[in-house]
């Protein structure tokens, strides 16, 4: 793990980014980096605080860090302050809901692709910024992780785009929002319901009136994401989904394997020390310790049931319950 992983390159059209010196499989940790620094949310902190705040910061720091925080590129040059303007344009908040953010001098070198190939995630436990190889990368090929929360709405290219340019000033051109017309917009569609049928499940609301359709809701999303090319967190979430429609209608049985699954995911994607994962991997053998177990007895099973994951049809039995949405 670290720098032997990768050498800081120019990429034609995207300044400098990381590139694969070796080859780096699925589910391995390329960086571990600890912030230097953190700041507020720029919803909450006046321009001026967070140009006087950046300002003692570096004045503290050795000449490399200064220099490699100067050298980060610098989406609203002509809008702000050049500290300000590295600041918004390369730090990365610690979590989805966190008012912090941290300045990543590594991290902030990893350049934008709406299918990456890297998942960056900060774990509050080490209280580092961790990338996790999410596919095969082969050497000589860019490092690339989204630059857009899985959680916001850019199902088209045409809306990613719009927010890429007003947050971080470029136009992507990724292997995504450069395919055909046609392909593009079937592209768009498949993430387009992958973002509703999230919604819903979120909410509970197909959950509570068909669970069949729920658990199929689930696998959709799951296909739809391969075919984009996508294996970050949204995967184990949509697994994470599957576990708890199985474990509240008493399926112990494909709970268990939706569980591990899940699991399986969140090592990929976050490492095994990812926050939480220890208290979940608990269910993997003890479903029935979920506090939405019992809810329900329709689909009900026990973890004897489990099929072989060598079985002729180990995808047709775990899926039983799915009906299509």
């Amino acid at each position: 793990m670290g720098k032997e992983l990768f050498d800081v390159m120019v990429v034609p059209g995207c300044g400098k980014g990381l590139v694969a010196r070796t080859y780096i499989p699925r589910g391995t940790r390329i960086i571990s980096e600890a912030p230097l620094f953190s700041i507020s949310n720029f919803a909450q902190t006046s321009l001026t605080d967070i140009v006087a705040y950046v300002t003692s910061i570096l004045k503290k720091l050795p000449k490399d860090q200064q220099r490699g925080f100067l050298g980060l590129h610098n989406a609203f040059i002509r809008q702000a302050s050049p500290f300000y303007g590295i600041v918004r344009t390369n730090s990365l908040p610690f979590g989805p809901e966190s008012p912090e953010l941290g300045l990543f001098l590594t991290c902030a070198r990893l350049n934008h692709s709406c299918s990456p190939n890297a998942n960056h995630s900060w774990n509050s436990d080490t209280r580092t910024e961790s990338v996790h190889a999410i596919r095969d990368i082969d050497p000589g090929e860019e490092i690339t992780i989204c630059y857009q929360s899985s959680q916001s709405s850019h199902s088209n290219r045409a809306s990613r785009q719009d927010e890429l340019l007003k947050m971080f000033g470029f136009e992507c051109h990724c292997m995504i929002c450069v395919l055909p017309a046609e392909d593009s917009r079937e592209s768009d569609q498949r993430r387009a319901e992958i973002e509703e049928l999230d919604r819903i499940i979120g909410s509970g609301e197909l959950l509570v009136r068909n669970a069949p359709r729920a658990l199929g809701a689930c696998r959709t999303i799951i296909e739809h994401l391969e075919d984009e090319g996508i294996q970050d967190m949204r995967v184990a979430r949509a697994y994470y989904d599957a576990f708890q429609i199985c474990v509240s209608n008493g399926d112990m049985a494909r709970a268990s394997v939706f569980a591990r699954k899940h699991i399986e995911e969140v090592i990929c994607c976050e490492g095994e020390d990812a926050p939480g994962l220890k208290e979940r991997q608990a269910f993997v053998d003890k479903p029935e310790t979920h506090r939405l177990a019992g809810v329900s007895n329709m689909w009900e099973s026990k973890l004897s049931d489990r099929a072989r994951s060598d079985h002729d049809d180990f995808e047709g039995w775990l899926w039983k319950r799915a009906v299509y949405v």
